[in-house]
């Protein structure tokens, strides 16, 4: 997922599956020019029509058209949104949105996406291993399904919201979510490097997703976060949004795409 410069992970869809407000926030996204003024920055962006692919074997029109104008831009990916509620969902059931998001592909031309997202993933073993071996049964059916965009298998993105335990990798993800919460909880540079090091991998395989963010921080405040964390994750979305975090972009968006090279 190449691309120069510090890589930002945005999550443009809410987890509460509001279809028309992603789409609304979608658009006013790439309506800002922000993709083509960042070109040298790679952008993730999840997609999420009803907290999963929905009932339907294709998605809305209004998602469609947003999707479609998503993939014109060469720095954007895309990846659909699955919730393995702790790995307590069944594998019968993501493997059938796996299928669904991946038969998107053939609705129209534009509209494959890059892989996917599993939300709320198991962060360690279950004493049976059963939490391993659901991780690396539900990564494999992406990898080996078709109808991604792009060359080779779909990519794989595993968020427990902590840095899991490093049996939880083994069955490599492509970018694991090592931190997503407030602010105020966000770990100190030392803290985190610790978490890693003993993990597979390097920065490009980790992200964080940060809310909360204090709106008063400046290009400096922003600065000083970005250093702090860029020696171990490469993928970043921050915002100073409190609640329904991933309904819109808050008021930091332009200041910290500016600063986050």
């Amino acid at each position: 997922m190449g691309g120069r410069g510090w890589k930002i992970c945005k999550c443009a869809n809410p987890a509460n599956g509001v279809g028309d407000v992603a789409c609304i926030v979608m658009e006013k996204l790439t309506q800002s020019g922000r993709f083509v003024k960042h070109h040298d920055m790679d952008f993730v962006v999840i997609v999420n029509p009803d907290h999963g692919p929905t009932k339907a074997a294709w998605p809305s029109a209004t998602y469609i058209a947003a999707i479609k104008h998503l993939h014109t831009y060469p720095n954007v990916r895309t990846l659909g949104y699955i919730d393995t509620a702790n790995g307590s969902v069944p594998n019968t059931t993501v493997r059938a949105q796996v299928a669904t998001y991946a038969g998107w592909a053939n609705v129209t031309d534009g509209l494959a996406l890059h892989g996917i997202y599993f939300d709320a993933t198991p962060w360690r073993d279950s004493e049976d291993g059963m939490a391993r071996a659901y991780m690396r049964n539900v990564s494999a059916t992406v990898r080996h399904t078709t109808g991604w965009a792009g060359e080779g298998e779909g990519i794989v993105v595993h968020n427990p919201g902590r840095v899991p335990d490093k049996e939880m990798m083994a069955y490599k993800p492509d970018i694991v979510v090592a931190f997503e919460g407030a602010f105020a909880g966000l770990p100190s540079r030392d803290k985190l490097h610790g978490q890693l090091a003993d993990k597979k991998g390097g920065r490009d395989d980790y992200a964080m997703l940060v809310h909360s963010m204090p709106s008063h921080l400046g290009r400096g405040g922003l600065r000083r976060i970005i250093e702090s964390v860029r020696i171990d994750v490469q993928w970043l979305y921050m915002t100073d949004l409190t609640a329904d975090v991933y309904t819109g972009y808050g008021s930091l968006l332009e200041t910290w795409l500016d600063v986050a090279w």
